[in-house]
């Protein structure tokens, strides 16, 4: 959509490689987003997802742990 003219995107500028898209950097606003990882409390993970629950939860994200919230928050 975004090549033949009807739509636009947000992503990072390396991955426009299609014909027809022409990256453009954002500079004012900034521009920023908040990724959610959402998983079933008790459920069993495959290992490629135990695996990537793992990881986000040990990383840190802008200096702090991510956090674990309940269905109630």
């Amino acid at each position: 959509m975004i090549a033949a003219g009807l739509g636009f995107g947000f992503m990072p500028e390396h991955t426009a490689k299609h014909p027809g898209v022409v990256p453009l950097p954002i500079t004012e606003p900034e521009f920023w987003r908040e990724v959610n990882l959402v998983t079933v409390r008790g459920r069993r993970h495959s290992p490629a997802v135990g695996a990537s629950v793992r990881e986000a939860t040990q990383k840190k994200w802008f200096g702090e742990r991510a956090k674990a919230l309940s269905a109630a928050e």
